[in-house]
C-alpha cells in the first residue's frame, strides 16, 4: 500500500517515540548494572586498598634504599661524597596521601528506589543528549545527564530531586522551527532513528562488557565462600597484612645496612 509523506512523517515520529523510551529504559538499566559494580568495588577499596597502598609504598622505600646503597657503595669506592640524598628522600616521598575511598550507598527502600527511577526517567527525557537541537544544546544535556547518572548510580534521591526542583522553570532548548520541507524533516527523524539505535547497541556492547571486569570475577568467588562461610575480602586483607609485614622487615634490614654504610643523618619516614 502507497504511503503518503504525511503517513511517512507520523509513523516516523511514533518510531522515533518508541525508540527514545526503549533508550530511556536502556540507560536505566544500564546504570543499574554499574551502581552494583561500583558499590562492591568500593567494598574492595575499603577493605583491601589501604594494604595495598601501605605495599605500594613500602616497595617504594625499599627500591630507595636498594638505589642509595649502590650509589654509595660507588662513591665511597670513589672517596667522593654522597650530597643531597635526604633531599632526594624528601623529593621522593612527599606526596599526598591517597584519598579515601567514598563509601558505598546505603540500599535503598523499595519506596525509595521506585521514586528514584520515575525521576531518573522524567529528567532523562528531558535531558537526554538525544533530543538535542544542535551541538551547542547536545553538549549541555550531556553534562546534565552525566549528573542525572551519577546521583542515579549513586540512588541519591536528594540529588534528583534537587536537579529536579532547580531544572523544573528551566526552558529546555529544543528544536527550533525551522523551514524544513517534508523530505529534509524525513530525513532528520530517519537520521535521529539511527543515532538512537546505535546507542542502543553501544550500551549492549557495554553490558555485555561488564561480566569481564574483574571486580566481578572477584565477587563471583566471595559469594561462593560466602556460601562455604568463608569472608574472602577478610582473607586477602590478612594475606596482604601478613605481606606487609614481611616487607617491612626486608626494609628495615635494608635500612640498617644503609645506615652502616655511612648516612650522615636520619632517615625520615613517610607517616
Amino acid at each position: 500500500m502507497f504511503e503518503t509523506v504525511q503517513e511517512q512523517l507520523t509513523r516516523l515520529r511514533v518510531e522515533l517515540e518508541q525508540a527514545q523510551t526503549s533508550l530511556f529504559e536502556a540507560e536505566a538499566d544500564l546504570a543499574d548494572h554499574l551502581a552494583e559494580v561500583y558499590a562492591f568495588e568500593t567494598v574492595v577499596e575499603e577493605q583491601l586498598g589501604p594494604w595495598l597502598d601501605k605495599l605500594v609504598e613500602i616497595e617504594k622505600s625499599l627500591e630507595y634504599y636498594q638505589e642509595q646503597m649502590e650509589r654509595l657503595r660507588n662513591e665511597q669506592r670513589l672517596g667522593s661524597s654522597l650530597p643531597g640524598v635526604e633531599r632526594q628522600y624528601k623529593r621522593v616521598w612527599d606526596v599526598p596521601p591517597p584519598r579515601a575511598p567514598k563509601p558505598p550507598p546505603e540500599p535503598p527502600s523499595p519506596a525509595t528506589e521506585a521514586q528514584v527511577k520515575k525521576l531518573y526517567r522524567q529528567l532523562a527525557r528531558r535531558f537526554h543528549p538525544d533530543l538535542a537541537a544542535d551541538e551547542a544544546d547536545r553538549l549541555y544535556r550531556t553534562e546534565m545527564m552525566a549528573a542525572i547518572n551519577n546521583a542515579y548510580a549513586a540512588r541519591s534521591l536528594v540529588e534528583l530531586l534537587a536537579m529536579e526542583k532547580q531544572t523544573g522553570d528551566m526552558p529546555i532548548r529544543g528544536r527550533k522551527p525551522t523551514s524544513q520541507t517534508d523530505a529534509q524533516l524525513i530525513q532528520v527523524l530517519q537520521e535521529e532513528q539511527r543515532r538512537i539505535h546505535r546507542r542502543l547497541r553501544e550500551i549492549e556492547q557495554e553490558k555485555r562488557a561488564i561480566p569481564n571486569r574483574p571486580s566481578i570475577r572477584l565477587s563471583l568467588e566471595v559469594k561462593l565462600a560466602q556460601r562455604q562461610g568463608r569472608d574472602l575480602l577478610a582473607e586477602m586483607a590478612a594475606d596482604l597484612e601478613k605481606k606487609v609485614a614481611r616487607k617491612e622487615v626486608e626494609r628495615d634490614f635494608l635500612k640498617s645496612q644503609f645506615d652502616q654504610l655511612g648516612w650522615g643523618g636520619p632517615i625520615i619516614k613517610r607517616k
